[in-house]
């Protein structure tokens, strides 16, 4: 009996995290900033992030709350981004004064 509960609690607890949508950002994301930078995002799903552009490379981790993503150790500062994904495209509006956008990434 005690193996039955235990294996009815863990089937309703992985159909619950399941349920929960995972991570939103997970996949490579890419296109041209304002600036007109080629700019790639690739978010791994369990933390991990890469961006390239045309003159820069650099990993680092991120963590999502709500709809902001923080991402470090990619650049020398920690930047915070709000996001908003829409008919499957991707805008980071950065939460600082001096940080670049990027909007309308598509994914890949």
């Amino acid at each position: 009996m005690k193996k039955v509960l235990v294996s009815v609690l863990l089937c309703l607890s992985l159909v619950f995290i399941t349920g929960c949508g995972g991570d939103k950002l997970k996949g490579t994301w890419s296109k041209a900033t304002d600036d007109e930078l080629n700019s790639i995002f690739t978010f791994d799903g369990s933390g991990k992030v890469t961006y390239k552009n045309d003159y820069f490379s650099n990993d680092g981790t991120y963590t999502i709350e709500d709809n902001k993503v923080t991402i470090k150790e990619v650049w020398s500062d920690v930047k915070t981004y709000e996001f908003v994904i829409k008919d499957n495209k991707l805008s980071l509006t950065a939460t600082d004064n001096y940080s670049p956008s990027y909007k309308d990434l598509k994914k890949e």
